[in-house]
């Protein structure tokens, strides 16, 4: 009897060792296949079998192995530098049932401590990665002893890579080291399965058949000799040594409890029935109600798809804030659901039956947490963390900043700090006499230095936030996070014009030494005329005079604008006397961080940005606010970081002016 189905299977391995090393080619012998048996756990059908490399020529697919397959680095290959050598063109060969390669490794820098390591046998395990195109399944005769009852043959498969790994033997973990990867590559693989219930001795006959050739049928079983029992050697307290490290591993590994307990049984040397209880123990620990999740069909399973999560966040940001957010066809289904049908919605998308589980522990999955073995997919965190990004970014932006006005906004590649020249007028042209040579000139320059620096929070949203449909008070906190980056921006500029910095030459931003502080008054004419004339004054570095002309004068609310509007008003005078002569001329610029509670208040005058007496800087790329989120630690929930790049610093004082007011 004979059935046969396809399956995608990952890239699997088997451990090898490392022989003879030639130091002067840079090039070692490797055993890379035995094609015995070895332990694996089924990929569909949950049982343990023993699989069975055909080690013939004819049964296995060696073009890319001997063809240059690269040696790599514990299987890794993301990157370049994975690669630490390469199987020598036409170095494979076939021998008593196992495979021979010949390995050149890389002359680069950062390999020579693993040649090393090579010529020295530290590093001496190595193991083949490999994908099977079709499998013979056969069943066992029925078993006392509580092992596999299906042995796999892998009668078309095909070597890949090579790679220098830690421990030698992982049958059970099967280095899938594709299947690690973020792409999780699956290829496909035939299994035809034989007969059942055959006996042992008829599987063992069928060992050397090849890929094109058919199964013997009812091949008669030979009867053997029972072989003497070798003592024990090291070899085989090795392969001893080994299949606990691999049984320990999968058990760990099917049961989704991570590395860290089976690392900790592999090193303290537990056998693997206590490495069994010790599973359990976890088990319990991890699912203390002995709750069974019921996933449901895979093809009702949810994808997390983008357009699904954008849908929720839509509706979600439709409650927070119906006024700005309006139902979208996409998103009416959930515009009026509670946060927590909402979290139940995504958990049952991704294939958990919630019928039985308390709005804790739904709260818990959709969230991401770990509970009873299962990872949710994800989708919830990200549609909270879309609708914290928009919620941050809106508040952001409609919080007033008053400073682009009068400052330049500039780009850092990094926050090492940035140099702003100030340089003076060219040189002055002479006159060059017929035949004469023209002459060198210089031009003076003076520096200032700032970097930006890096400020941030983190906000948690909890469990009980969502159970209790907290939406609001969530809103609230984040739409508070994103006018505080706003407001951080123009606290830092403002406090430019009154902290009253030191320059680059040692000199306070506004003094008398600059020309840029005025005696003390109201914005009158008279201190607009003496404010002009400051600006007129001004020289470059060299000592000579400049063109810089005042655009902005900015005020706090109260006394000062009510001055300056006067002096802009455009009246209809009845004498000359009444002529208003800086009717229109100036841009107000109105600023509440500039009231002085403890004096009277002053008032600023400023060039057009494009003169650059004021910078701020964003990093390149990560302009205005960045968010990204985790499962939480500190908080039993979700928790959203957002970080902010930003600096700020004067750079020329010929372009600022300050009166520091009267009462």
């Amino acid at each position: 009897m004979e059935n046969e189905e396809i399956l995608d299977l990952p890239v699997i391995g088997r451990a090898g060792t490392m022989q003879s090393v030639d130091d002067a080619s840079r090039t070692f012998e490797v055993l890379w296949t035995t094609g015995a048996q070895v332990r694996r756990y089924s990929w569909a059908r949950d049982e343990e079998f023993d699989e069975e490399l055909v080690v013939s020529p004819n049964a296995m697919r060696l073009d890319r192995l001997n063809a240059g397959a690269p040696f790599l680095n514990s299987h890794a290959s993301q990157r370049l530098t994975d690669i630490l050598g390469v199987v020598e063109n036409g170095s494979i060969r076939i021998e008593n049932g196992q495979g021979f390669a010949r390995i050149r490794l890389s002359e680069r820098d950062e390999v020579e401590p693993i040649w090393r390591d090579i010529k020295a046998g530290i590093i001496r395990n190595v193991s083949v990665g490999y994908r099977v195109h079709r499998f013979e399944r056969v069943a066992k005769a029925d078993r006392t002893d509580g092992g596999p009852r299906a042995l796999y043959r892998a009668v078309d498969w095909e070597p890949l890579e090579i790679s220098a790994v830690a421990i030698g033997a992982d049958p059970g973990a099967g280095m899938r080291s594709e299947a690690r990867q973020s792409d999780a590559r699956q290829f496909p693989c035939a299994i035809t399965t034989k007969g059942r219930n055959m006996p042992e001795d008829t599987i063992a006959a069928g060992a050397d058949e090849t890929r094109n050739a058919p199964a013997p049928a009812q091949t008669p079983a030979i009867p053997q000799a029972a072989p003497a029992v070798p003592a024990p050697d090291a070899e085989s307290i090795r392969a001893e040594e080994r299949s606990r490290v691999s049984t320990i591993m999968t058990l760990c590994a099917r049961h989704d409890l991570g590395s860290d307990l089976a690392n900790d049984l592999i090193a303290r040397g537990v056998s693997i029935d206590a490495a069994r209880e010790a599973v359990l123990d976890a088990l319990g620990e991890a699912n203390p109600l002995g709750r069974t999740i019921e996933l449901a069909p895979a093809q009702a399973r949810g994808t997390g798809d983008a357009a699904y999560r954008d849908a929720v966040a839509d509706a979600i940001m439709h409650r927070a804030a119906p006024s700005l957010h309006a139902v979208s066809p996409q998103s009416r289904e959930f515009a009026f659901r509670s946060l927590m049908d909402l979290a139940r919605h995504a958990v049952e998308r991704a294939g958990v039956n919630t019928a039985a589980m308390p709005d804790m522990e739904i709260a818990g999955f959709a969230m991401g947490m770990r509970s009873a073995g299962y990872h949710s997919t994800g989708d919830f965190p990200a549609i909270l963390s879309s609708v914290v990004n928009q919620t941050l970014r809106a508040a952001y932006d409609a919080t007033p900043r008053t400073f682009g006005a009068w400052s330049t906004r500039v780009t850092v590649r990094d926050f090492r700090p940035v140099d702003r020249l100030q340089i003076g007028n060219a040189p002055d042209l002479v006159k060059v006499p017929e035949g004469g040579e023209f002459t060198y000139g210089t031009a003076t320059e003076g520096k200032e230095s700032y970097a930006i620096a890096t400020y941030g929070r983190i906000i948690g949203f909890s469990r009980q936030m969502l159970i209790n449909d907290d939406l609001r008070a969530f809103d609230r906190v984040v739409q508070s996070f994103g006018a505080s980056a706003a407001n951080l921006e123009s606290d830092i500029l403002y406090s430019i014009l009154l902290s009253n910095p030191a320059m680059g030459d040692g000199t306070a931003l506004f003094h008398a030494n600059h020309g840029n502080l005025g005696t003390a008054a109201a914005i009158t004419e008279e201190s607009l005329t003496a404010m002009l004339r400051a600006f007129a004054v001004q020289k470059d570095l060299d000592g000579r005079a400049i063109t810089v002309l005042p655009r902005n004068i900015i005020v706090p609310p109260g006394k000062r604008m009510v001055e300056i509007h006067k002096q802009l008003a455009a009246t209809t005078p009845g004498s000359t006397a009444e002529v208003n002569p800086y009717s229109n001329r100036f841009s107000v610029v109105e600023e509440i961080r500039l009231v002085n509670t403890a004096g009277p208040d002053p008032w600023f005058a400023a060039t057009d940005p494009a003169f650059g007496a004021v910078e701020y800087a964003y990093l390149a790329g990560q302009e205005g606010l960045y968010t990204e989120h985790r499962v939480g630690f500190e908080v039993d929930g979700i928790e959203f970081k957002a970080r902010h790049d930003f600096g700020a610093k004067a750079i020329d004082w010929r372009g600022l002016y300050k009166n520091p007011g009267i009462a």
